[in-house]
């Protein structure tokens, strides 16, 4: 009789253990989410993500310094994509663009700017992704 009972929670185990494990395999093979910062003196002041599933591109500005955020999105040396945030503090907006699956993948850059027109960036961080 002992010996049914441990073969039964033995059983029961495993089981519990292979459904609990077959959805983290099934979320390994999706790309997963990507978030580049820019840090002055240990505080997060800007910030770009990349969320694979709808291809959509978040540029935060988290810090009231005076800076604006640029992100900008580069294939072959090409920039494809930008969005300037000056906003303020905690303010998000966001693009889509198709990230197609490529030889090389993509650049994501985020920057901090003094305006709209500055092209030239400084601090700025980047994160080569894929699809």
């Amino acid at each position: 009789m002992q010996r049914f009972l441990r073969g039964g929670i033995l059983a029961a185990a495993t089981a519990l253990a292979t459904a609990v494990l077959m959805p983290g395999t099934a979320q390994a093979a999706a790309t997963p989410d990507i978030t580049i910062y820019i840090t002055n003196s240990f505080t997060n002041v800007a910030s770009m993500s990349f969320h694979d599933d709808g291809d959509k591109f978040t540029v935060c500005d988290l810090y009231a310094d005076g800076h604006g955020v640029r992100g900008s999105l580069y294939y072959a040396g090409d920039r494809v994509a930008t969005l300037y945030n000056g906003s303020g503090t905690g303010a998000c907006k966001s693009f889509t663009y198709d990230v197609k699956a490529a030889a090389g993948g993509y650049d994501m850059w985020v920057c901090l700017v003094d305006g709209s027109g500055d092209t030239t960036g400084s601090g700025c961080q980047y994160k080569q992704i894929s699809e």
